[in-house]
């Protein structure tokens, strides 16, 4: 697979090739005549993914220029982002619906509910139905290809990536102990974001050990799961309380937030439990578990490592 890492190429230009690959992606997919929501959300999603993938680049790159490529990529992801979120509001009600059944059903939301699908609608219509916005961001893509394909940044194998895995690891590991002393909005969205990276940088790693290394990003995946849910009602919250007009009394409006903190409440207990869990291990020891799992990959079926580290 094109954004996998293969035994016959060093490591860091596996993960420029992987990097590209997902910039490319993004960009094929912003290039489609007809954009929706979903395609809007792969394009976010191939983004987040080349920006861990250039995590695991930082030694080989410079800060500098790791810098540079970052803020370029997330200053892409901006405008897409809102047509995102317009969306998962919608979305966020809908399930907490789902999931509690009558009593939520019961509720009166209609002028809620009108207002948040206009506000989907004028999110989609300032950036999906006028074209300066996506061709800004189909030009800076184009630039950001070409550009990785002649970062420099050498042959070298475990000895950027797993340092590139272990910041990732470190920073999501402590981000989980802010949570544990606070669990306030921006620590839990902090945990969530450093989670998605640890969880797409291990997609990579994964072909080296299937067995071990499936098994934490599989885990990675479920946390960032239950992290994302949580962020968006807390999106949703945060709009029920600046919303007051919208609702018949406050006893209706109360009872929505009610439901909203629950269902959180459940999310984030789970989320601890796993994330205790998977971050258990000291990165240091994590790194050098996954290491041998490298070093072993390098030198299956008598190939030599372009790169011995």
């Amino acid at each position: 697979m094109p954004t996998r890492l293969k035994q016959g190429e060093s490591g860091t230009h596996g993960a420029r090739r992987i990097a590209r690959q997902r910039i490319k992606s993004a960009l094929r997919t912003l290039d489609r005549r007809n954009k929706t929501d979903r395609s809007v959300h792969l394009a976010r999603k191939e983004l987040k993914r080349a920006r861990a993938t250039l995590r695991l680049l930082r030694d080989a790159l410079g800060r500098s220029t790791y810098k540079k490529e970052n803020a370029a990529l997330r200053e892409v992801a901006s405008p897409l982002s809102a047509v995102r979120d317009g969306r998962v509001l919608l979305d966020a009600l809908r399930s907490l619906i789902d999931y509690y059944g009558a009593p939520a059903a019961a509720l009166p939301l209609g002028k809620f509910q009108r207002s948040l699908i206009r506000r989907r609608s004028q999110l989609r219509s300032s950036i999906l139905e006028k074209r300066a916005p996506l061709r800004e961001a189909r030009k800076s893509l184009r630039a950001a290809q070409t550009r990785a394909a002649h970062w420099h940044v050498g042959r070298h194998g475990w000895s950027v990536l797993g340092a590139g895995l272990k910041r990732t690891y470190g920073r999501a590991r402590r981000a989980l102990q802010k949570v544990l002393r606070q669990a306030s909005d921006e620590h839990l969205h902090e945990w969530r974001k450093q989670t998605k990276y640890f969880w797409y940088q291990l997609q990579i790693f994964t072909p080296l050990a299937p067995g071990p290394i499936g098994e934490l990003e599989s885990a990675a995946r479920k946390l960032a799961d239950f992290l994302g849910d949580d962020h968006d009602l807390a999106v949703l919250h945060a709009r029920v309380l600046q919303s007051r007009a919208l609702f018949p009394s406050a006893a209706s409006q109360r009872a929505l937030e009610s439901l909203i903190e629950r269902c959180r409440a459940g999310l984030q207990a789970k989320a601890l439990l796993l994330g205790q869990q998977l971050y258990a291990e000291p990165p240091a020891e994590l790194v050098a578990r996954l290491g041998e799992c490298w070093h072993e990959w390098r030198g299956r079926r008598g190939h030599r490592s372009v790169a011995p580290d």
